[in-house]
């Protein structure tokens, strides 16, 4: 299967912007991306889809989020993290798995409105639901439960065992090599979790090859209880554990100190970040700018549409910009083109996905977006940044390719019920 979008101005992600020019798809890959038209050859087999007014970016990866929480936003809209959780905790443990894949469905299909092709998603209890989900919408995913061993402290039920048979059977029957379910291994956190536990996911997440995950200094109140259990921050801490390496996502990250980010950063580890949801709840602000003067590898997510109340990455993006500027009162903070990287390549490296996803590169997949972007300025790749960053919203998303395949387009959804 052949497809050829022609007369499109592309922002690949790696290369220079492309004012006009072509994309070549064949299959679930891009064969080419190039300045000017298509060979005739080729616009003589294949019907081109027209490009004209609209740009081609590189699909945006949600690096941490919870779609299956979806139906619950607004449930807890005006408390910090801990009672945030509390309260989260007691409305999806109660859900039906019919009403998981619901909810799990309807976060697909809003993340993919706003152009995102990829989800690095947790559940608490299975990968199950979300890559249900997934694959009835079309959306790549990233999926994994999250275990637990303590709910704040105090012993609870340690569901690593079951999370692990979860996420094994879970593989066993999603994972292909499109690559559209990858399973990895979570653990919530160093306040939910014991140390033993923690290890054991990682170690067992390093057996198969899988990415490992976890929620880390989200909030000052995390850092406090993990000072006063253990004597160090909880970045120290997972590193005392031995789990950050090049293979760990830390989620958040909002209080890291000049250490810990030392430690993130000789360990290989990646940091997912979330400003909305951080501001949302009272958490903080993680200080990108200097992750990314440090040169630690950052990814940006949404969180759940509880903690964010949407799953929009183009929304993320420009709050991501704007936060950082007014916390460090420069405009040059955080740039567009920063933003626009964190999102796309920044989550493909993270997720190590760097040479599948994130850009449009001959070989890579073809996850892709067309929007509907018309800077006064004319097109530079600058003002198509700008426009994209400080401007468009998921109105402006017209197509929406993953893996080759066209799963929105002029707002309508392929694969699956717009629900």
């Amino acid at each position: 299967m052949e497809q050829v979008i022609r007369n499109v101005a592309i922002l690949p992600g790696e290369g220079a912007f492309i004012p006009n020019g072509y994309i070549h798809v064949v299959g679930d890959r891009i064969a080419a991306v190039e300045r000017g038209e298509p060979p005739a050859g080729l616009v003589s087999r294949v019907v081109p889809l027209d490009g004209t007014r609209l740009v081609a970016i590189p699909g945006l990866i949600n690096a941490h989020t919870h779609v299956s929480l979806t139906r619950y936003r607004g449930i807890a809209d005006d408390v910090r993290l801990f009672d945030f959780l509390r309260e989260t905790r007691r409305r999806w443990s109660t859900a039906s798995p019919e009403e998981t894949v619901r909810s799990a469905l309807e976060g697909c299909l809003a993340a993919l409105r706003s152009g995102t092709t990829c989800l690095v998603d947790s559940h608490a209890a299975s990968p199950r639901p979300a890559a249900t989900a997934a694959r009835r919408a079309g959306i790549r995913i990233i999926g994994a439960s999250a275990a637990r061993s303590l709910w704040f402290g105090e012993p609870a039920e340690d569901t690593f065992a079951s999370c692990l048979h979860e996420t094994e059977a879970v593989a066993e029957e999603f994972a292909a090599g499109d690559l559209m379910y990858v399973p990895s291994l979570s653990a919530h956190s160093p306040y939910n979790c014991s140390g033993s536990q923690i290890a054991a996911i990682k170690e067992a997440a390093r057996r198969r090859g899988w990415l490992f995950a976890i929620h880390l200094a989200e909030c000052r109140e995390e850092v406090d209880l993990i000072r006063r259990w253990h004597g160090m921050t909880p970045t120290a801490y997972l590193d005392s554990l031995g789990v950050l390496d090049g293979r760990s996502l830390l989620a958040h990250c909002v209080h890291l100190t000049a250490d810990d980010m030392r430690r993130v950063g000789d360990r290989g580890a990646h940091v997912m970040h979330c400003p909305k949801s951080n501001a949302k709840l009272g958490s903080g602000t993680a200080p990108l700018p200097e992750f990314l003067e440090r040169g630690l590898s950052v990814g940006l997510g949404t969180d759940s549409m509880v903690s964010n109340n949407n799953l929009d990455m183009l929304e993320e993006m420009r709050f991501c910009a704007l936060v950082h500027r007014s916390v460090r009162a420069d405009p040059t903070a955080v740039t567009a083109a920063q933003v626009f990287h964190v999102a796309t390549m920044g989550g493909a490296r993270a997720v190590g996905l760097a040479e599948e996803i994130g850009s449009l590169r001959p070989g890579k997949r073809a996850d892709l977006v067309l929007l509907s972007l018309a800077p006064p300025t004319g097109l530079s790749e600058q003002s198509v940044l700008s426009e994209l960053v400080f401007y468009a919203t998921s109105e402006a998303v017209r197509t929406v390719i993953v893996n080759g395949r066209v799963v929105l387009n002029q707002g309508r959804f392929a694969g699956a019920e717009d629900q």
